[in-house]
């Protein structure tokens, strides 16, 4: 196939990406990869349409074949979930601290970091990346979820309960959220601050 021919196909791949044709992408651009096997973009795009299709054996392999070309704190970030969704837990922990290498202040990672530490058991690193993420942004009401979570599972309500508020604090009211966050206070005595 000629160059012009390339471009012209690419560009309908592109097209069927925004129209999230998923499927029409991989296909087609499966074919177009075997004449442009170094293009970054088109092995990106390959990748995203693998997850939107829950796809993510073939998402790791794009991902993974990405980063020999490109290997951005962006890129790991995105390995490092698709491994945590295929339970390749160690993998993505390697991905999530070879993304913080490369982007130290990237507060996601460290909040992947520490949930898939969590995950494994390894609750004090948890903590320490989850803190960090919170560091990082004050506002991160994921990493602030993930604290107190793992606070109140230890049964360290007293710091569970600061988590807890900096969430019921913000707008982000749920539910569970303020249940747990009363359970705390219950079972720390602060019976008066649960009216």
């Amino acid at each position: 196939m000629n160059s012009n021919n390339l471009g012209i196909q690419k560009e309908k791949i592109l097209i069927s990406f925004k129209e999230k044709k998923f499927q029409d992408v991989i296909l087609e651009g499966e074919r177009l990869l075997k004449e442009r096997q170094n293009d970054a973009q088109l092995i990106y795009i390959l990748g995203l349409s693998s997850i939107k299709l829950e796809n993510f054996a073939n998402a790791e392999n794009y991902f993974n074949k990405l980063i020999l070309f490109n290997k951005s704190a962006e890129n790991l970030y995105i390995l490092g979930n698709i491994q945590k969704k295929l339970k390749k837990l160690n993998n993505a922990i390697t991905s999530f601290e070879e993304a913080i290498r490369l982007n130290p202040n990237f507060t996601e990672a460290y909040n992947n970091l520490g949930s898939t530490q969590k995950s494994l058991n390894k609750y004090q690193e948890a903590i320490t990346n989850y803190k960090k993420a919170i560091s990082l942004k004050k506002n991160n009401l994921e990493a602030h979820y993930n604290l107190a979570s793992l606070y109140f599972l230890l049964e360290n309500y007293v710091e569970a309960i600061d988590h807890y508020k900096n969430i019921i604090n913000s707008e982000a009211r749920h539910e569970e959220i303020c249940e747990k966050y009363t359970i705390c206070l219950f079972k720390t005595g602060k019976t008066i601050e649960i009216k």
